[in-house]
């Protein structure tokens, strides 16, 4: 109103004439307004019917056009300017003007409506794929642990079988494990120092149940204190190559760990021997497959994994940008 009042009474300096008119208008671009806003805009508009929307608001439109100039032609000019000869009321230039007046507010609503409704829904779509990550990460987790534990609990069962005195140290390592996955796991981020202690019970653990069977070499450099990981990262991997490359009947299997801590990066490298195949070493992979989804969706591209076979060796490197 403040707008058309100050164009239109500009001309002539005829203020107090422009904003009469623009009174009588604003009943009728209420009503355009409030029924595009309220009513077509989230059953047409919004539900992707856009054709029917575009349809209807130009019915409205020139519907309020013709009301407004009859309103007009009948009733306010007469008020507004005594004994002026408006001419025909069939005067195709002061409709087309009712209609641009009546409708320039409404693109204005409708432009900000829909980029808020955008922005807004671009917002859920974002809240929504993070739950969802988020979700697949923890059902990823729950994957990982209790494969982990069923290998752990044969090795354990093994010693039992054998009535071992080390069953209490393992019982007490696996302790420590549990401990581990029950309070430290649920955390985006725990400390490399408590990854690498945890993988060092597990190959203790291993060195127990294989009494010496093969030959298992860890080296840990660099800073390991300050730097956060996902928990449960790298275990796969080491067990993965305990699993694969050390069996009952295993004699010099060896196995090299590196882990190497800089000031954003982490580099891991498993190196392990290919021993004889069995029954139980083709039901593996799950743990592989689960920690590879878990770095794609924690890193992107902010990691590079490479592994494979070469002769009777088998090698992961790993490395994070943290």
């Amino acid at each position: 109103m403040s707008i058309f009042t100050f164009i239109e009474g500009g001309y002539a300096n005829q203020f107090r004439e422009a904003f009469l008119i623009e009174v009588a208008y604003f009943p009728i671009r209420l009503a355009v307004i409030y029924l595009n806003y309220f009513w077509l805009m989230p059953k047409f508009l919004l539900n992707d019917k856009t054709r029917q929307y575009v349809i209807l608001t130009i019915l409205s439109i020139l519907i309020a056009s013709f009301l407004h100039r009859l309103l007009m032609f009948s009733f306010i000019n007469e008020l507004i300017f005594p004994g002026w000869d408006q001419g025909s009321f069939w005067q195709g230039y002061k409709f087309l003007r009712a209609g641009m007046i009546i409708t320039s507010p409404m693109i204005f609503l409708i432009g900000l409506t829909v980029i808020y409704r955008l922005v807004d829904s671009q917002k859920k779509l974002a809240e929504i794929s993070e739950e969802r990550t988020k979700t697949e990460l923890q059902y990823l987790k729950n994957q990982i642990n209790p494969h982990f534990f069923f290998n752990t609990l044969n090795s354990l069962y093994g010693l039992a079988l054998k009535k071992s005195d080390q069953t209490p140290n393992v019982v007490m390592k696996l302790s420590e494990l549990m401990s581990y996955m029950l309070y430290d796991t649920d955390q985006t981020g725990v400390a490399l120092s408590k990854e690498i202690n945890y993988i060092k019970n597990y190959i203790e653990l291993e060195e127990v149940r294989f009494e010496g069977r093969f030959k298992c070499n860890l080296q840990v450099d660099g800073d390991i204190d300050n730097l956060l990981i996902p928990p449960m990262i790298l275990l796969p991997f080491v067990e993965n190559a305990f699993k694969h490359g050390v069996n009952t009947s295993s004699e010099g299997a060896w196995i090299n760990v590196l882990i190497r801590g800089g000031k954003k990066e982490l580099m891991f490298e498993v190196e392990n021997s290919i021993g004889k195949s069995s029954e139980e070493e083709k039901k593996g992979g799950l743990g592989i497959q689960n920690v590879v989804r878990r770095l794609q969706l924690l890193f992107e591209d902010n990691y590079s994994l490479n592994y494979g076979r070469s002769g009777q060796k088998y090698s992961v490197q790993l490395t994070i940008q943290l």
